[in-house]
């Protein structure tokens, strides 16, 4: 009695077209009830091994619940069952990327693009590709290569930081302003630092709307090296408070800096605090620790409080 009723079950599920099963597993996925989308797809798959959209789609899904490896395994399906079919390789190239393995996911793109010499995501992937491996000139010709052919955002980004990783300035600043209507923090973030370098004084405006945006300590920290540079003393010590404020006085770069930010206002009071709760975070930077009380003997040496 059994058999039958699980022969009957599979005549049913038969019954049902592919796609049917498809298009109930998108709409699983789109809710993300991912289990439920998996079967879906699998049943799809049952019934139409070739399947490529619903073999990527279950890779998709597979990538969703943490389980890489059957989304390699499925998107390698995809790609045999349809060797043209340009979303298997681009997201297998991104799975390869993500894990450090550059040489794998390079072979899936450039084999995307003796497909479709015009792919975008191919580009943007290579980009992003030599990006990760520091080859900061091949990702800026790639990502431009990718701008062309469709300007999103994100190319922009990258590229932007491609240009700064290879110090050019003046191109990472054009690029990221480009973007910043996007009214990303991070954007606005990674402006302010790279102007800060070029000694752009305008960098605190930047930084200044990315604290707008998001409160991180890592901006006041930026804020406050900026004050720094505008020889602004007193906001550069507001800033750095903030930032190990914000941070639960648990880094101790920041400790450092500020220890050194009042020792230059000659507080030499506050300045030993701050170092002396640096090494407390940090122990194994003795030789940081040790530096910072040198220095402040020679300011004292020199007549300074």
């Amino acid at each position: 009695m059994q058999s039958i009723a699980i022969f009957l079950i599979f005549l049913f599920s038969c019954s049902q077209s592919p796609n049917y099963y498809y298009k109930r597993g998108n709409s699983f996925f789109i809710n993300g009830d991912y289990y439920k989308a998996l079967d879906m797809y699998s049943k799809a798959i049952l019934i139409k091994p070739d399947f490529s959209q619903a073999l990527v789609s279950r890779a998709l899904t597979y990538e969703k619940i943490g389980d890489k490896e059957k989304a390699k395994d499925d998107y390698i399906k995809a790609i045999s069952a349809d060797p043209k079919y340009l979303p298997a390789y681009n997201n297998i190239a991104s799975i390869l990327i993500e894990s450090g393995l550059y040489s794998d996911a390079l072979y899936y793109i450039n084999r995307a693009l003796e497909i479709d010499p015009k792919y975008y995501y191919a580009f943007y992937n290579r980009g992003l590709l030599n990006y990760y491996a520091k080859n900061y000139k091949q990702s800026i010709d790639d990502l431009t290569s990718a701008i062309n052919l469709n300007p999103k955002d994100i190319a922009y980004y990258y590229r932007a930081m491609a240009y700064y990783k290879n110090r050019e300035f003046t191109n990472a600043i054009s690029d990221l302003e480009k973007i910043k209507d996007l009214s990303s923090d991070i954007v606005y973030y990674q402006l302010a630092k790279i102007k800060l370098e070029n000694l752009d004084p305008s960098a605190i405006n930047d930084i200044n709307k990315a604290i707008g945006i998001k409160q991180e300590p890592s901006y006041y920290f930026l804020k406050s090296r900026i004050y720094v540079k505008l020889n602004n003393f007193n906001m550069a010590e507001e800033s750095i408070n903030q930032a190990i404020k914000l941070s639960g006085a648990s880094k101790s770069s920041y400790l450092y800096y500020a220890g050194d930010i009042y020792l230059h206002s000659g507080n030499q009071e506050m300045a030993r605090k701050y170092y002396d709760m640096a090494i407390k975070v940090n122990p194994g930077s003795k030789d940081l620790y040790y530096n910072c009380l040198k220095k402040m003997k020679k300011t004292r040496r020199n007549g300074r409080k």
